[in-house]
């Protein structure tokens, strides 16, 4: 059985297989072959610049070893047999004409080649591989150096990061798509930034792609591999993936470098920078105890002297208490083991110090933000110019890269004024984190202290709250959180200092009417109802 082979590259260029077949089937009927009797044709869709071609394999080499009988291989050109001469399939074919099991015809070229084929005829089939090989070359670096172009223009050259999207900016008069460019995805990019702010307070990679699944948020439809289309959930390494791929805060990464795009951002520096360091934190901090999700996980020994980590041992048994000692390698002091649940109760008691009745709290937040006016807009106005200052900075480096041709001469200068402007980038994060730690009660909201003050108890103590959630509530209310001996130490923060301070007041001296009372069955002045504040 004789073989005509037609191959393309890809899906793409199937358009072009009737021309070869074309061409084929005319050579067949020249050598008076009837089809199904005399030949078989095989058409394919493969790259023939790689070294493993399973199709190829499959379709061809396979069927050629088991023929009984000379066979002739039939293809148009000799590059549509191999663009690479050192291939196995190449091999394997020479081996077989070699041997006398095959003869390989190139109609378009004018070449068949037999075990019998003089030094000639083998030197054109070799210099048709190599320049078949060299024309793929070339137009693999002039796609590179298109692709080096556009990325330093600012141009994304692949697909688009989930929480954008690709799409078509100009069509030419036949509906052929001209200029393609990238856009935020309004579906999903404030799905994508709250991921970033998940981990940015903790969470782990799995605890956020549970908790996107429960939203039923989806990543972007594709095809499985029966060709149906789907929406998958996010599994925790692709969370991983999106969450340190830096294109969200303007710099996309290609071929190991690292260039600002032009596609706007979907986080803000600041938030990419603290998801980094929860990244660096917790990859320090990934034992075989402290990968398991304590509550107090990140506590340290408040002892004079030691401040090392409190290491937690899990349950042995149902029913059983989790309990947590200090590590104690400095030496200071001896390790006693201390009861979760104390520890638990103690952040109970807290909150319950700053719990006011709901509709006491528009006043109490009017007289907090009131106090702090002032605070704020210096915090505001500082933060907008900082802010400002890496918006032009980022500008800068845009404008450099995309002039960098001015500066081919001395290199040297445009890095070194690059990593100038980057450094100054950095610096401004620093002082926005700073800032925002330093002001935390300036930034909190109203209604956040509302629902937050007339709920903390019930929210730390509800079953449906996870881990993350409980620690985030501490961290919110506590700060400098550490165990000494089996008691807790804490500074507790703005406002809620405040309101428990107020609170204190109340209870000590209920008829200053710092909060004035209600009428009851025994009508008297009660600490916790009634008016509002009365400094």
């Amino acid at each position: 059985m004789n073989h005509l082979v037609a191959r393309v590259s890809d899906v793409s260029q199937r358009k072009a297989l009737p021309a070869q077949k074309k061409k084929l089937y005319d050579y067949a009927h020249s050598r008076k072959w009837v089809e199904g009797k005399d030949f078989r044709y095989i058409e394919y869709d493969e790259t023939a610049y790689k070294a493993n071609r399973p199709k190829f394999n499959q379709m061809v080499i396979e069927p050629l070893q088991n023929e009984k009988e000379l066979a002739i291989v039939v293809f148009d050109k000799i590059d549509r047999f191999s663009r690479e001469s050192t291939s196995d399939e190449r091999k394997a074919l020479t081996d077989l004409f070699k041997k006398g099991r095959i003869e390989l015809h190139f109609p378009s070229d004018n070449l068949y080649i037999n075990r019998n084929s003089p030094a000639a005829d083998l030197f054109r089939l070799d210099i048709g591989v190599a320049l078949a090989g060299y024309y793929s070359s070339a137009i693999r670096d002039n796609v590179k150096r298109r692709f080096d172009e556009m990325v330093s223009s600012g141009k994304w050259v692949g697909k688009a990061p989930l929480g954008y999207e690709n799409y078509v900016e100009k069509y030419d008069e036949t509906g052929k798509p001209l200029v393609k460019g990238v856009r935020f995805d309004s579906v999903r990019k404030d799905k994508v930034h709250e991921a970033f702010v998940l981990r940015s307070l903790g969470w782990s990679y799995g605890a956020i792609a549970k908790k996107m699944k429960a939203d039923e948020f989806t990543g972007k439809p594709r095809r499985n591999k029966y060709g149906k289309k789907v929406t998958p959930f996010i599994n925790k390494g692709k969370w991983e993936e999106i969450i340190n791929n830096p294109f969200y805060i303007g710099m996309m990464r290609y071929m190991g470098s690292e260039y600002p795009h032009k596609y706007g951002n979907i986080v803000e520096p600041w938030l990419w920078t603290k998801c980094q360091r929860v990244n660096r934190e917790r990859s320090i901090r990934r034992t075989k105890y402290q990968s398991k999700p304590f509550l107090f996980k990140n506590l340290v020994c408040g002892v004079e002297g030691c401040g090392c980590t409190i290491t937690f041992d899990g349950p042995k048994g149902a029913g059983q208490n989790v309990y947590g000692r200090c590590t104690a390698y400095t030496g200071v002091h001896k390790a006693i083991w201390v009861n979760e649940k104390s520890l638990i109760e103690e952040v109970k008691n807290v909150l319950r110090q700053i719990t006011v009745p709901k509709e006491l709290l528009p006043s109490i937040v009017a007289e907090i933000e009131k106090n702090h006016k002032s605070e704020q807009e210096y915090y505001r106005s500082l933060k907008k110019a900082l802010q400002d200052e890496h918006e032009k900075l980022d500008g800068d480096i845009r404008a450099m890269f995309e002039n960098r041709e001015a500066y081919k001469v001395r290199m040297d200068i445009f890095e070194k004024m690059v990593q100038e402007k980057t450094d100054r980038q950095k610096n401004i994060l620093q002082e926005l984190e700073d800032l925002g730690e330093g002001n935390k009660g300036f930034v909190i909201g109203a209604s956040y202290i509302l629902e937050l003050c007339s709920r903390a108890v019930g929210l730390f103590e509800s079953e449906t709250a996870s881990i993350e959630q409980k620690r985030y509530l501490i961290q919110t209310v506590l700060s400098n959180v550490r165990l000494t001996g089996d008691k807790l130490e804490f500074v507790l923060n703005d406002p809620f200092n405040a309101i428990a301070e107020i609170k204190k007041k109340s209870l000590a001296a209920p008829n200053t009417k710092v909060w004035c009372g209600q009428r009851d069955s025994n009508p008297r002045p009660h600490p916790w109802q009634g008016c509002a504040l009365n400094n």
